[in-house]
């Protein structure tokens, strides 16, 4: 009797073949799910740190008098577009006198935005926005830093 079909260890090894196959396909795709949720983490944070970078450009810009470091200082604690910020004072990591550190939880989203504001020269300041995940700092999320002219 010549009968055509498939044995039993046929059929096992063509699942255990597919199964490999399966399984080594299955972590990529958590492995790029992985990825996208890291990547949109990182774009949200940068964002937020333009955001902000635009806003503290803007208070400089925006002065009709002579811009100094306090002065911008100042701009950030008394106005806001989420929240205000306040002066950190001794979580500045610097023995800089003309270093001025300053903090603020954005409101709905928790994230952590810390600016630090130095004088460079006379006539320019530095800014230097991080942007953490929450108020612990324990995970930085995106950085900037720009350099910004003081109006005379």
């Amino acid at each position: 009797m010549n009968e055509k079909g498939l044995t039993l260890i046929e059929v096992l090894a063509s699942i255990v073949i597919l199964s490999i196959i399966g399984v080594s396909l299955l972590t990529f795709f958590v492995q790029s799910a992985r990825s996208n949720n890291l990547s949109k983490t990182m774009m949200d944070s940068t964002y937020v740190a333009q955001t902000q970078m635009e806003e503290i450009n803007n208070y400089n810009q925006g002065s009709t008098s002579t811009t100094s470091i306090s002065m911008l200082g100042q701009k950030l604690i008394n106005s806001g577009s989420y929240t205000r910020y306040y002066d950190i004072g001794g979580g500045c990591t610097t023995t800089s006198t003309s270093t001025f550190c300053y903090g603020k939880t954005l409101a709905g989203d928790k994230r952590y935005v810390d600016v630090k504001l130095s004088t460079h020269s006379a006539e320019i300041g530095k800014v230097l926005l991080k942007v953490y995940k929450d108020s612990t700092k324990t995970k930085q999320e995106a950085q900037m830093e720009m350099f910004i002219p003081w109006k005379k």
